[in-house]
């Protein structure tokens, strides 16, 4: 398999406890930002299922993005995750800013762990990417 690497951008705080090891998924909220990064879409007007195209849905339709609507359609084939291998984390957004890279172990949707995250956050499901 061809590496494909996901670049995230996160704090020092939890770029640190990347780097040690202590801290092994990332989150990013279900909005229509992340889910034109992260997933691919069935494009019914192609006879061949196979063939997915990226996912792009407009901001005026946030709203409306239905978590177990995107959940059923991850289990039923109608949609997946990109398929990356590799997760590149950056603190900061300068090309020398501390960078660390680690395999993608999966990527999901549920809740995040405690700790993990802010605790103000722990009731929300997320897209969690899990890395070793």
């Amino acid at each position: 398999m061809e590496k494909e690497v996901l670049t995230l951008t996160v704090s020092k705080e939890w770029f640190d406890m990347i780097v040690s090891g202590e801290k092994n998924e990332e989150y990013r909220v279900i909005k229509d930002f992340w889910m034109s990064r992260l997933l691919l879409i069935k494009d019914e007007k192609f006879k061949d299922f196979d063939k997915y195209d990226k996912l792009h849905i407009g901001k005026t339709f946030e709203m409306l993005i239905d978590i177990n609507a995107i959940k059923e359609k991850l289990n039923n084939g109608t949609m997946k995750f990109v398929p990356f291998t590799h997760v590149l984390f950056k603190n900061g957004y300068y090309d020398d800013s501390p960078k660390v890279e680690k395999e993608i172990e999966s990527i999901t949707i549920g809740k995040p762990k405690k700790g993990l995250c802010p605790g103000r956050w722990l009731d929300h499901e997320f897209f969690i990417i899990k890395f070793k």
